[in-house]
């Protein structure tokens, strides 16, 4: 990260006040300021036709307290009770750690106290514990800082005390490394907490304190040892979210973002071949990132400092491919007033990246594949062949075995293009890339334009996990785009500035309100209008003049279907108007959605809404 001036007198106004801070009540732990615990309500999401649950932009996974007793019960059998404490704690360790990151990320305005108070919040949201704040104290200028809690129906005692019965074992193993982890990352250095009085010792409730690591007298705090954690998150100290750079000097080239199985994957494939001069074929849909795994593979191969060029096949009329791709003599047609080298040439030691490769002709396709197994080239108007040392990488989106199937791709040469073929999985394989990249684009976009928006809201970032993105990275990068252009300075983004005012764009999901109860949190503004106006429409009265007053229009179109009435009662025009609005309201007023439902296009039922 590069120094910013503007930065540091941010950092400086952000830590000022406070540098010393007592909190003795679980009142002021709640309301001290963001994220409160609405804020942190409304981060948790459900996505139950992907199968996702989404906790501050992490992939949660809910899990019975029946299973969690038996993992923990084989645990303490197979290991033994001091080394199944040990992997416990070092696992809640973890969780703790990487909830503190999120947050400071989510959050980059808020104040010490709130972001420390959110960890005890989301220990409650996990469904881990129920926690009363005692006493809390940090001075920050004399390195102090204490913790004080009571937790109440915890879990894990429960689990404890059902298997092992009472003893002279504390039990909250998982809660205890969690509260470790979350402070150590908070204030960015190692904490620990520990269980003075527990309920699997016989206790009422379980008392907690949480001290840093040298202030303790003994080494109990060895079972959390550094070298076996994850490492503390960046303190408050490295700032908001917008300073950040994200271009290298080299010419900005974005680097590889992602930490999900299927990009990691791919990523490890690249990282085998790259030192190699084998031929790559990249395929994947249309976003998802070849140019960049193209060039990166390029400059982590053995000619990085030799020529990268690459050619967007898809561009290239028919008529100038050859020219493209291996150059012209001079005179050789009509304009070509000087001679200049193809595409081939001037790669000469480097590496040529032909993108959309399945849209070239067949005779295009012929001419590369000599090119290839020849490894040289004639010019156009030319008589003599040039020698080329090139290294191909290849990109496509189309399925080339079917294509050669269809006997619109040569086969010959689909074989000597995928010698190594990588696949890059769509946006919607690897969602817990999201919010890695929604942050990437962020700073780099908010830098762009001298716009420091504050982070993302919640609802846009569930959003976000939610959507299908057919348009994969790229698209997400042009909504950032648009969202950091349309927000005001210090403005969080929200739906309404990626959408520009059309929430229809997206469908809604399931969340979680300050009562505990799901709800859609980021439903178009006119997505409950609409759901009111279908159950009205199916269920209010005909007018008094009908010859059935109490029956509503939906009752008429089933009477009809079933035969029950010779007459439909109701044109059809408002037959259509009703299967659109039902279609709308299941779809939560997804416009693109209710039309793939209704099997028409989005403009047809874009005319029927507004013909209501």
């Amino acid at each position: 990260m590069k120094g910013n001036p503007a930065k540091s007198s941010v950092d400086d106004n952000r830590l000022a006040g406070r540098l010393h801070l007592l909190v003795n009540t679980t009142d002021t732990l709640r309301h001290s300021g963001i994220p409160s615990a609405e804020h942190l309500a409304q981060t948790l999401a459900f996505a139950p036709q992907d199968g996702f649950v989404w906790l501050c932009g992490q992939r949660m996974m809910l899990m019975q307290h029946a299973s969690f007793t038996a993992m923990r019960r084989e645990l303490v059998t197979s290991l033994g009770m001091d080394k199944a404490r040990e992997l416990m704690t070092r696992l809640g360790r973890d969780a703790g750690t990487r909830d503190a990151q999120k947050v400071i990320q989510r959050w980059p305005e808020g104040n010490h106290a709130a972001l420390y108070s959110a960890g005890p919040h989301l220990h409650m949201l996990r469904g881990m514990v129920n926690v009363e704040a005692i006493r809390f104290e940090i001075d920050s200028s004399q390195g102090h800082f204490y913790s004080e809690f009571l937790w109440h129906e915890s879990f894990e005692d429960d689990e404890h005390i059902s298997n092992h019965g009472l003893g002279d074992y504390s039990a909250c193993w998982l809660g205890i490394g969690y509260a470790s982890g979350y402070a150590s990352a908070i204030t960015g250095r190692q904490i620990v907490f520990r269980e003075v009085e527990c309920r699997a010792m016989g206790h009422s409730a379980c008392r907690v304190i949480g001290k840093p690591a040298d202030r303790w007298e003994d080494a109990e705090n060895d079972r959390i040892s550094p070298g076996a954690q994850t490492p503390y998150a960046p303190t408050l100290a490295e700032g908001p979210l917008y300073y950040y750079e994200t271009l290298d000097a080299a010419g900005e080239q974005s680097p590889m973002v992602g930490v999900s199985p299927a990009f990691q994957t791919a990523k490890r494939l690249l990282e085998k071949v790259a030192p190699t001069r084998a031929t790559v074929l990249l395929t994947g849909e249309s976003g998802v990132g070849k140019e960049l795994f193209a060039r990166t593979l390029h400059q982590a191969s053995r000619r990085h400092d030799k020529p990268w060029v690459a050619l967007n096949c898809a561009t290239l009329p028919e008529n100038l491919v050859e020219s493209e791709l291996f150059g012209v003599e001079r005179g050789a047609f009509t304009g070509a007033d000087r001679s200049r080298p193809g595409r081939f040439e001037r790669a000469n030691g480097g590496t040529l990246f032909l993108d959309e490769i399945g849209t070239l002709s067949l005779s295009a396709q012929s001419k590369i594949l000599r090119a290839l197994q020849e490894g040289e080239i004639e010019r156009v108007g030319g008589n003599l062949p040039t020698k080329v040392d090139v290294r191909i990488i290849a990109a496509t989106n189309a399925d080339l075995r079917a294509e050669v199937a269809a006997g619109r791709f040569r086969e010959d040469l689909f074989y000597r293009l995928n010698v190594f073929p990588i696949h890059l999985p769509p946006l919607r394989e690897r969602r817990e890339d999201i919010p890695l990249l929604a942050n990437h684009f962020l700073r780099h976009f908010c830098h762009l334009y001298e716009c420091p928006v504050a982070g993302v809201s919640s609802r846009l970032a569930n959003t976000l996990l939610t959507y299908g993105f057919p348009g994969n990275i790229r698209e997400l990068q042009n909504l950032i785009e648009r969202g950091v252009i349309a927000a005001t300075a210090g403005e969080a983004l929200d739906l309404q500035h990626i959408s520009l005012g059309k929430g229809e764009s997206f469908t809604a999901l399931q969340g979680l309100t300050n009562k505990g109860r799901l709800e859609a949190t980021s439903q178009p503004a006119n997505a409950t209008a609409t759901a009111t106006a279908i159950r009205e429409s199916f269920t209010a009265p005909a007018p008094a003049n009908s010859a059935h007053p109490a029956e509503s229009a939906f009752h008429k179109l089933q009477a009809f279907i079933t035969g029950e009435r010779n007459q439909l009662g109701i044109n059809l025009g408002e037959v259509e108007q009703l299967l659109v609005r039902l279609a709308m309201d299941r779809c939560n007023g997804n416009i693109t959605a209710a039309a793939q439902v209704l099997g028409m296009s989005r403009a047809q039922v874009s005319y029927r809404l507004k013909a209501r």
